[in-house]
């Protein structure tokens, strides 16, 4: 049954990531009643680095008069003057400005955990029904019960279900009968988040990155691995991320704790240099994660049979880090899901397809071409002039076609129009049928370097060819 109106709409949200925690402020913010469920106690401390490029990052300044926006950037890297690229042999490769706090493409980088908390605190300042320690066993999607069951018994329902329930989504399987399609990527990730203290400052090339009023970035990449170190708050917090090739068994689990002599190894087998050595010594021991990194073939639709459940964030699309765009995705689908259940006038199965369909090609293409752009920094001998050569391919991929993307603008642009293809019923696939991704990825190609024939060997095999 249709309602009268999208502000009596109910929404279940299942995951109180960073999907979750966006999609409950943006329905609260629109008059819906968003409940978010969520397994763990409370807000996450857990993680290390994490990027906000502007895409998602106006999504923050548009909460509280931008007050939110301006906690996140107090949080992070505020004081980096530049995004500096090194090879193994620590020669610098190019040099980049960093965007500053002041600036219209600000970065919201920082720890995980404290960026984290500063979005759950506003979600308790404007109400957003939080349901925590609850452990989703069931969705439930028929017309009699549309909602989720917890541990214990109890039934959560509403008139409609997102599920941020991440790459191990329950509602994959559940919701969209999807059989589990994880594998090895053949690549992991040590990561590290520490406080530093006086005598780390005495480590002579580690202390090259801890400076009086300014924070630092830098990027290293070799052969088979890359790795970013980031200092901030005037010196006194670290993180770092190493990914490396790793042919580990998946299976048993994805993350656990790292070993500093893993680590070595991989420094001295890539002939990283002295810094990383010494950061490495820097890093309590308790600090390092080992993460697998899993590869998730794109999956061909986000709905569930009824249309009135849908899938976002890392349990649509689980983006490798090389991407850059994992949790600005994330955020990008919350925004477009809550404005189509404002719009749908209380029709969610209609406003939820058209949510799809103004997703579903963007996300892919840059989901998919995280393989891409990995191998393009792994699979090449960087020197200062292959740069030179290929200056659009040793880069973090923020194209202004992702980055200048405005979320807001393009759901209110489309809505209308796709609404009426989906109530037409106009035939076609669903990447037919979705807008066009709105860019690609090809100024990355060393062209002259990679023949035609092997450009499929740089991306994934399963690859969704998508509209541009």
């Amino acid at each position: 049954m249709v309602k009268s109106t999208s502000k009596d709409l109910r929404v279940v949200i299942v995951g109180g990531g960073f999907a979750g925690l966006t999609a409950a402020i943006e329905c609260k913010l629109r008059g819906m009643h968003p409940i978010l469920v969520e397994a763990y106690p409370g807000a996450s401390s857990h993680g290390d680095l994490l990027d906000f490029v502007r895409n998602a990052g106006r999504v923050f300044e548009s909460w509280d008069n931008g007050n939110v926006g301006r906690r996140l950037m107090a949080a992070g890297v505020n004081a980096a003057k530049y995004l500096e690229f090194y090879n193994a042999d620590n020669v610098l490769l190019r040099r980049d400005p960093w965007p500053q706090a002041s600036d219209k493409d600000c970065v919201y980088a920082g720890h995980r955990g404290e960026m984290h908390r500063i979005v759950y605190e506003y979600a308790i300042e404007v109400g957003v029904d939080m349901q925590f320690s609850k452990r989703v066993e069931r969705y439930l999607d028929s017309d009699a019960e549309r909602g989720v069951l917890v541990e214990g018994g109890e039934k959560i329902l509403g008139d409609v279900v997102l599920a941020c329930d991440g790459p191990r989504s329950l509602a994959r399987s559940q919701l969209l009968h999807l059989p589990e399609s994880t594998v090895n990527s053949g690549y992991a990730i040590f990561r590290a988040f520490f406080n530093i203290t006086d005598e780390m400052r005495q480590l002579p090339e580690f202390s090259e990155m801890i400076k009086e009023g300014e924070d630092s970035v830098r990027f290293w990449v070799g052969r088979d691995m890359h790795g970013f170190i980031y200092t901030w708050k005037n010196g006194r917090d670290c993180a770092w991320v190493l990914t490396h090739l790793d042919d580990a068994n998946i299976a048993e689990t994805w993350s656990f704790p790292g070993k500093k002599e893993d680590v070595s190894k991989y420094l001295k087998d890539a002939g990283f240099p002295k810094i990383w050595d010494q950061a490495l010594e820097a890093t309590p021991a308790d600090r390092i994660i080992d993460y697998k990194l899993v590869w998730r073939d794109a999956i061909p639709t986000w709905l569930s049979s009824s249309k009135k459940c849908a899938v976002m964030g890392d349990a649509a699309h689980c983006h490798l880090p090389t991407s850059a765009q994992g949790a600005c995705q994330a955020v990008e689908d919350a925004v477009t899901a809550a404005i189509c259940l404002q719009k749908c006038n209380g029709d969610v199965a209609a406003g939820l397809q058209v949510f799809e369909r103004i997703r579903f090609n963007r996300s892919h293409v840059i989901h998919q071409a995280s393989i891409l752009t990995r191998n393009i920094y792994h699979k090449n001998d960087w020197t200062p002039d292959l740069v030179r050569e290929y200056p659009d391919s040793l880069i973090i991929p923020f194209y202004p076609w992702v980055t200048d993307f405005d979320v807001f603008a393009n759901a209110e642009e489309h809505f209308d129009h796709l609404l009426q293809d989906v109530r037409s019923g106009k035939p076609g696939t669903i990447e037919q049928l979705a807008l066009p991704a709105g860019g690609n990825y090809d100024a990355m190609l060393l062209e002259k370097r990679v023949p035609e024939e092997k450009i499929d060997e740089l991306v994934p095999s399963n690859v969704v060819r998508v509209q541009s």
